[in-house]
Formats: structure tokens, sequence, C-alpha cells
């Protein structure tokens, strides 16, 4: 498994989350691109994907091809088999699961992580991968309704909090007694996390926190846990 968690910052933050990812891809295969989080009435597909461009060209990957919602509903795992790797972007983060859910694409990306491909997900494209997706309650609008939470639950039990600063400690510590929230990353805009089978690191300049009972750690840049 390699995953790739940013917590959903510019590409001057991202940078170093966004190297490794690059060093794990094979360049000769171009990059998958899944912006279906975003609001489209405010970003237009065709702006997202001059955007990643923009932060993947310069270090070397300018073949990427996006999917939306309408290639989505007809692919199948083999369609996936082209790719180096897969980038999912934020956004809403409940549009995002349920969407990957009806097309089918969430088992999909599941069975690639298994496989090693690399997956990159930003913001509520990183929360996705956690345990479960209650944290968004936080900061995104349910507008689809979603009832099940559930997530790929890839990252060793916990939950994950994007865009984290000191401030939303409190909030952070009622959304784990509201909702029987065992263990929560928080993961500030400069900051990421490299998610393998055996370790989770602690990846940009940012220092990550784990909120668990009424303790808070700091990962700082490097660290294993």
């Amino acid at each position: 498994m390699k995953l790739f968690l940013g917590g959903g910052g510019g590409k001057e933050d991202s940078i170093e989350l966004d190297k490794k990812f690059v060093v794990n891809l094979d360049l000769s295969k171009p990059l998958l691109y899944i912006p279906i989080a975003i609001n489209t009435n405010k970003h237009p597909y065709s702006g997202c994907l001059e955007w990643l461009l923009d932060v993947f060209s310069p270090l070397r990957v300018k073949n990427i091809a996006m999917w939306t919602e309408d290639d989505l509903k007809h692919k199948q795992e083999k369609d996936f088999e082209q790719f180096s790797g897969v980038y999912i972007g934020g956004g809403n983060t409940f549009k995002l699961i349920k969407e990957l859910k009806e097309f089918g694409t969430f088992e999909i990306l599941k069975k690639l992580a298994q496989k090693d491909i690399p997956i990159y997900g930003g913001s509520a494209g990183a929360i996705i991968f956690a345990k479960t997706i209650i944290p968004a309650l936080s900061a995104d609008e349910n507008f689809v309704e979603l009832t099940d939470f559930s997530a790929f639950n890839l990252v060793k039990n916990y939950d994950m909090w994007c865009h984290y600063s000191e401030s939303l400690n409190p909030t952070i510590k009622s959304y784990m007694d509201k909702y029987s929230l065992k263990k929560v990353i928080a993961i500030p805009e400069n900051a990421g996390l490299y998610v393998t089978k055996d370790n989770i690191e602690a990846i940009g300049s940012g220092d990550v926190k784990i909120f668990e009972g009424e303790d808070i750690k700091t990962i700082g840049p490097g660290m294993l846990f």
C-alpha cells in the first residue's frame, strides 16, 4: 500500500508530499486525476486539470488524464491498469465517497491500494481513506444526504482531520466525544502522510497531531508511527 494523504494546502504547502508521490510513479504511464469532489460552479473541471498540471509539471509529471462522473460510471478495474497512480482531489467529502461507492470506484480503489498502486488524496480525497468521514461534518455540507459515513479504513483505524490548526483542538475533542471517535490524526495544510502497510510517516514542514483520549501527541516531519 502506498497512500499519500495531504492536509489540504496549496502548491507550496504540499511540495514535499508531491515529490515523494512522484518518486513512486512510473513516469512512462499517465497519472489519473479524479476531481469529482469539487464544486464545479466555482471550479470547472478544466480549471482543475490546469491546476494539477501546474503542480506536477515541474516534477516531470505532464501526462495527466482526468475522469469525471460520466467516465467513472462506466469504468472497470482493468481500465485503471494503464495508469501509474491516482490523484483524488478535494472538495465535498460526502459527495465524493457517495459517488465513488455508487460507481463501483470505491472497491476498485481499494484493490489498487492493495496492489501498491500509488494513490494521492488531498483534503476530502485524504479523509476518505480514514475509518470514517465523520470529521468532514465540521466543514462540509452533507447535501447528498449520506447516512453511511464508513470509509476505506486504510490508516490503522484512525479518523482524519484536514486543514488542522491548534484552534480546532476543542472542536476535534467535542467531535470525538459526540461521535465516539477513538483516535484522530489531524493534518495541517503544510503536512501530509505517507501510509504503507507497516508504517505511517509524517511528510512536510508542519507537525501532525494525534488525538487519543485526552492526549494530544505531536508527530514531527519524518517521524514514523
